[in-house]
């Protein structure tokens, strides 16, 4: 395991004071709240309400649990990291190439709403229509994803902890996940939801802290406009290493960089992997309601795109203008070990505001860890309950079987996923490296589940096959690769550019490819009735699979609205192929094409555009689930006030029953 240089900031106590005692209360918080839900809003307590909320999740909270699930580690960390490599090109890819696919699982989750509304999960959707052959296949893929995803979580949670605190490693890959399985493990996945707005706000408020502490308070002396770091970064203190990666003329306020193309395609890949074929998302979409999903989606990728976007814009560009300057904190600049691990941000953070900085980035570090790693362990146990225990080896199991199951499933994957972490970690394999990987070994499957549940022309056949067979083919041309232009396969020679390009390009083509070749075949264009899929008739029926008629509308969750469903999935796929062109062909390659290098004016008014993004997106994502809340919070008041005015009243005639016995007793004497 790498050993970080310098002195860390914070003493241990405050990342092990963190960790465990306010996780523990925020889970107790967190559990309060849950137990106020059922008590006085009459919420229930079974299985299905603590896997899928009882697909009663409204708009705001949707897109505020999709920001807190993308928002992990990554978001904070190697999005600040590949700033600072590769200048505005890096930033822009990594921010536009991951918001992307919120966008468009946006067309999944309408589509998974309307066609399968009683599904538990997405798997569960796809061993109906497809059986139980392709159904374990993509069970495979979405336990690997999760597996990937809470490690990287993990590896980048517990590094930024020990450059910041000291703290052991280890010991913060066991604890972090400790509060989030006491209220993931009590409240489910109602409780992971709400607890995602919570851990969303704190993120929201350090990150405009950052953002108006280098962009608007002289909080040093070189800082404290846009115009100031502008003239910072054309300093020869910022040029110093040579300039960003691939960039013209070094430049970090270009989009014109070869190397970061090449980013640009591991990026969206690895991205599409570690959405599509997460079964967490599918469990936001399986949790909302009918109308809510579409709107959900885009409310949170327009306000995810802020987050990277304001920590990107401020901090990656003072690493760049400090990092070889008396304000850097450590001597000697950014390490390998500092850029591997994606260490920047808490470096920049006390760079300009001391160990405050470094502070609040552990928090916000912690926040989004948490938070992230509560919706895997959740849609874990969703998958493992109702995927692999329910039709396979307990088909006729009660609630308190299923409920044993989940509990038990989410608390061995939080230990397996902490041992893991740290396996990786003593391995020397960082955060950036498995986040890149992921789209070598899993991109395979997101043709797959996207035609699965958007094309009527998919044979169950191509969904055993075509996922593996892109696997195997990707890890072929990332080794291959590789081996082919550095001479050695090793853990750094596979993580250069070309060869994830190559091995993600792959594993997300190759599925396309089979597809045409299958639609080739009579046999493989068979349209699928998707009214089997509607009234889960399956493809191969096992005990416990419980069938619907055309009518009964029981168990699709509320508000069911066929046609306004249609025009929400016309709608979600018109407004995505309009963000996609806009954010990835025509800002990017019009910069690109004309090399255009921001100047000082430019520079201010783009960050006057990342400034009203961010707010207006806080002022979204916080807002909007209060007001749509309200009701609800009347309703809790109501039952408090009443339970109240009862216990005066009951006292009150226990006074009066006193007063009573009193009187007779004199009279009697």
């Amino acid at each position: 395991m790498a050993d970080t240089e310098g002195t860390p900031p914070l003493p241990q106590s405050v990342a092990y004071g963190l960790v465990i005692g306010f996780g523990i209360a925020f889970a107790l918080v967190m559990n309060c709240i849950t137990w106020i839900s059922r008590k006085y809003l009459n919420e229930s307590t079974d299985t299905k309400m603590l896997m899928t909320a009882k697909k009663s999740v409204k708009s705001g909270l949707v897109g505020t649990a999709v920001v807190s699930s993308w928002c992990y580690a990554a978001t904070l960390l190697n999005s600040v990291r590949l700033t600072y490599l590769y200048g505005f090109a890096g930033l822009w890819w990594f921010v536009s190439g991951v918001s992307v696919q919120i966008v468009l699982f946006a067309i999944m989750a309408i589509e998974l709403k309307r066609r399968a509304p009683r599904a538990n999960t997405i798997l569960e959707a796809l061993r109906i229509r497809f059986g139980t052959s392709a159904h374990l296949v993509m069970f495979a893929y979405g336990v690997s994803v999760q597996i990937i995803i809470t490690a990287a979580l993990l590896l980048g949670g517990s590094a930024a902890f020990t450059v910041t605190t000291g703290a052991n490693t280890v010991a913060m890959n066991y604890l972090i996940p400790l509060g989030v399985v006491i209220y993931t493990y009590l409240g489910g996945l109602k409780s992971t939801i709400l607890s995602d707005y919570i851990h969303t706000l704190a993120i929201f408020i350090i990150l405009l802290v950052f953002m108006f502490k280098v962009m608007a308070v002289e909080s040093l002396p070189v800082l404290g406009s846009p115009g100031a770091l502008w003239d910072l970064l054309q300093s020869d203190a910022a040029m110093a290493g040579g300039g960003a990666i691939g960039a013209k003329d070094g430049s970090y306020l270009t989009m014109q960089s070869g190397e970061a193309l090449l980013l640009a395609g591991v990026i969206l890949v690895s991205s599409f992997g570690c959405v599509f074929v997460d079964p967490s998302y599918g469990q936001k979409a399986i949790a909302g309601e009918p109308d809510a999903v579409v709107r959900g989606y885009f409310y949170g990728a327009f306000a995810w795109f802020s987050i990277p976007l304001g920590l990107s814009a401020t901090m990656s560009y003072v690493a760049v203008a400090l990092a070889n300057t008396e304000y850097w904190p450590i001597a000697g600049g950014v390490t390998f070990y500092q850029i591997s691990n994606a260490l920047i941000l808490p470096l920049a953070a006390e760079a300009v505001m001391g160990t405050a900085g470094a502070a609040a980035v552990i928090v916000m570090i912690f926040m989004a860890v948490t938070s992230s790693f509560s919706a895997e362990i959740i849609a874990h146990a969703s998958i493992v309950t109702f995927d692999l225990y329910q039709p396979y080896i307990n088909p006729n199991a009660d609630d308190a079987q299923l409920k044993l199951v989940s509990h038990a499933s989410l608390t061995f994957f939080a230990v397996f996923s902490a041992s893991f972490a740290t396996i990786l970690n003593y391995s020397g394999i960082s955060m950036g490296w498995i986040l890149e990987f992921s789209g070598v070994i899993l991109g395979s499957a997101v043709i797959p589940i996207s035609l699965a549940v958007n094309s009527a022309y998919v044979s169950p056949t191509y969904m055993t096959f075509a996922p593996p067979v892109g696997t195997a083919c990707a890890v072929s041309g990332w080794l291959g690769t590789a081996k082919g232009m550095f001479g050695e396969i090793t853990v750094d020679t596979l993580f250069e550019n070309w060869p994830m390009f190559v091995g993600c390009t792959v594993s997300l083509f190759i599925p396309l490819l089979l597809w045409g070749v299958m639609l080739l075949f009579p046999s493989q264009r068979k349209p699928y009735d998707w009214d089997r899929l509607f009234l889960m008739q399956p493809l191969e029926p096992r005990a416990g699979d419980k069938e619907y008629v055309m009518g009964d509308h029981t168990d699709i969750g509320d508000d069911w609205d066929p046609p306004a469903l249609a025009k929400a999935s016309r709608d979600a796929k018109i407004v995505s192929a309009i963000m996609c062109l806009i954010f990835l062909i025509i800002i990017p390659f019009s910069l690109y094409g004309t090399g255009y290098e921001f100047s000082r004016e430019f520079f201010t008014g783009w960050t006057v555009v990342v400034f009203i993004w961010s707010l207006a997106a806080a002022c979204l994502i916080l807002g909007l689930p209060i007001w749509q809340a309200r009701h609800t919070w009347m309703a809790v008041v109501r039952g408090l006030a009443a339970k109240s005015t009862d216990s005066r009243n009951v006292a009150q005639e226990e006074r009066n029953e006193v007063s009573e016995t009193d009187y007779v007793s004199k009279r009697e004497s």
